[in-house]
């Protein structure tokens, strides 16, 4: 296999930890956003945010050689860059205007959350997310006393949404003082500074949290004190990420509306790599009811009901899934969207003739089946899904009054939630499987490499001919004729080439032969060792001890971003054990 020849472009999305929730939307949206028929292949190169304030930090030196990635773009072949680098994005820049990565310069990029002057720059609207927030509890709820859990001094976003909050509190004649605000290190770590805004402010009646990541810790601090997000003190925070449906109880959160910003971005870039004109462009946001703060965006009429509105129906599927709107219709077997619109237009035509037979009955069952059997509860969280049911059963049965079809109907309802309830224990059980088999292989593949101790290429190739058991399906491991060791001063000196030493399909191990290994590093994102079927790579140093030993490429998927970090880190370690 050689270079490819296809000349498919590459694009690299360039971001601080990709573990994140919002990270790995981020890379999810922008891959969904990727045309069908594109020959589009696409890498992620992931740092670490490095603290300045603490010169102590004992992982500082980790995470140093951790950020070496980001030199790849610099001296690989790459077409184009999606970049977010949170509290990095300042720093970051400074180094790609300095003129260090020169060739990086001449690409097109565009920037997400940053306000980096002079780039294409794609950032959320923050305010009418955060307007519909306070004036919902200040008009609505009559709340007075608000406090905020913030993010760090040189984050774009975290500055951006502090001065929105506070701006729409004084107008709504609400004090908001130092006390009232808490900084944070925008991560789920978050719990002493939740205790200590507490410990400040007694009475809080509300706390808006910078992102989903730090009310995460919120709520383990209000849990130590027995207090409910909803019920004790209302909880809204930002950006919108699953975790927000995952965590009791679900928090209302801040959000795109009808894009995303990885959709955005994708879409920018592309139109820049095709020398179309660009601009900076902004992505309207609003807010995501769930238990933490809850409200009713829309009213199911029974007028709009009997007159079976098309667009009335579209819209209560949105509000029902709201996240389908930024999924790649394109991609999908079936349009759910249309599906659903079948079963439930059916459904009110029966209630108004006031008859629905057995026939009719069994076809609906059928079309719930395929909607939730194709995906359904992927686009939304249970509590919602659930409380929009109940909601729109009520208000058929309402419009019903005597229609004996309306026992059809009540029927049909039982049979959504009963799908609901199997599907998401369902996606438990095999969450845990797949957990448990994870762990399993992983200790096998431990086990099998310390067999691997003597400095020779036979137990090298012995790693990788047990690398499966690492749970990669598809990638592909280069590394170098010597190790490269990290200086601080000069970073990583990669040299020109590398050796592709093995490649993953389909769960399918190829130990690459010596005379085909060497190749120029700035080919690594471009060979057709690089399975075509994949959407998109996750890139890892592999180094040990400050000694960077190559790379690991694999599919993108939320296991290798969850699990990616520790992956790289245990094959690192087996190549190194092996004296390489």
């Amino acid at each position: 296999m050689q270079r490819d020849t296809k000349k498919n472009k590459v694009i690299a999305i360039m971001l601080d930890e990709i573990g994140m929730e919002f990270s790995k939307e981020l890379i999810k949206d922008a891959i969904d956003a990727i045309p069908n028929g594109e020959n589009i292949r696409l890498v992620t190169l992931v740092g670490k945010y490095i603290d300045v304030a603490d010169p102590n930090d004992s992982t500082r030196m980790y995470k140093r050689v951790y950020n070496s990635i980001f030199e790849l773009g610099e001296l690989c072949d790459i077409d184009g860059a999606i970049i977010h680098l949170g509290s990095l994005s300042k720093s970051y820049s400074r180094i790609i205007n300095s003129g260090y990565l020169k060739h990086f310069q001449d690409i097109p990029k565009v920037f997400v959350t940053s306000d980096i002057e002079g780039e294409t720059v794609i950032n959320y609207n923050n305010e009418p997310g955060i307007r519909e927030a306070v004036e919902y509890l200040v008009n609505v709820e009559g709340l007075t006393k608000f406090c905020m859990l913030g993010g760090r001094d040189d984050n774009f976003d975290a500055n951006s949404r502090k001065e929105i909050f506070t701006s729409y509190l004084a107008e709504n004649n609400i004090s908001f003082c130092e006390k009232n605000y808490q900084k944070t290190d925008m991560s789920e770590n978050t719990e002493r500074e939740a205790d200590i805004l507490l410990n400040n402010n007694p009475d809080v009646q509300a706390i808006f949290c910078v992102n989903d990541a730090v009310a995460q810790g919120l709520y383990a601090a209000m849990k130590k004190r027995e207090l409910l997000p909803g019920k004790d003190i209302f909880i809204f925070a930002f950006d919108n990420t699953h975790i927000s449906s995952e965590v009791y109880p679900t928090l209302s959160s801040i959000g795109a509306d009808k894009s995303s910003l990885g959709r955005k971005a994708m879409e920018v870039l592309l139109d820049k790599l095709k020398g179309r004109e660009v601009s900076s462009e902004l992505v309207h946001t609003k807010l995501y009811s769930r238990e933490s703060l809850y409200y009713e965006m829309y009213e199911y009429t029974m007028l709009e009901m009997r007159n079976m509105d098309a667009d009335f129906i579209y819209r209560m599927f949105d509000d029902c899934f709201y996240r389908y709107g930024n999924a790649d219709s394109n991609r999908e077997n079936i349009n759910l969207k249309r599906l659903f619109y079948e079963y439930i237009s059916e459904m009110l035509f029966a209630l108004r003739r006031k008859y629905m037979d057995r026939e009719q009955f069994e076809r609906l069952c059928g079309l719930i089946n395929i909607f939730f059997e194709n995906g359904g509860m992927n686009y939304t969280d249970a509590t919602k899904i659930l409380s929009r049911i109940d909601r729109l059963q009520g208000s058929m049965n309402l419009m019903a009054g005597s229609s004996s079809a309306i026992t059809m109907i009540n029927r049909l309802f039982t049979h959504m939630k009963d799908r609901v309830i199997y599907v998401l224990s369902e996606q438990r059980i095999n969450e845990k499987s797949a957990a448990l088999e994870h762990q399993k292989r992983m200790q096998d593949f431990m086990v099998e490499c310390s067999e691997a101790k003597s400095n020779s290429p036979e137990d090298i190739d012995y790693i990788f001919r047990n690398i499966d058991k690492l749970g990669i399906d598809n990638g592909v491991v280069y590394l170098f004729e010597n190790p490269v060791e990290y200086n601080i001063r000069k970073h990583a000196d990669f040299p020109e080439y590398i050796n592709l030493r093995c490649a993953i399909h389909s769960g399918e191990i190829y130990v690459i032969p010596k005379e085909r290994q060497k190749i120029p590093l700035r080919e690594i994102f471009v060979r057709n060792e690089l399975s075509a079927k994949c959407r998109g790579y996750s890139v890892f140093s592999l180094f040990d001890n400050g000694l960077i030993y190559g790379f690991l490429l694999c599919e993108i998927n939320d296991d290798t971003c969850d699990r990616g970090e520790y992956l790289s880190m245990e094959l690192a370690n087996a190549i190194s054990r092996a004296g390489r």
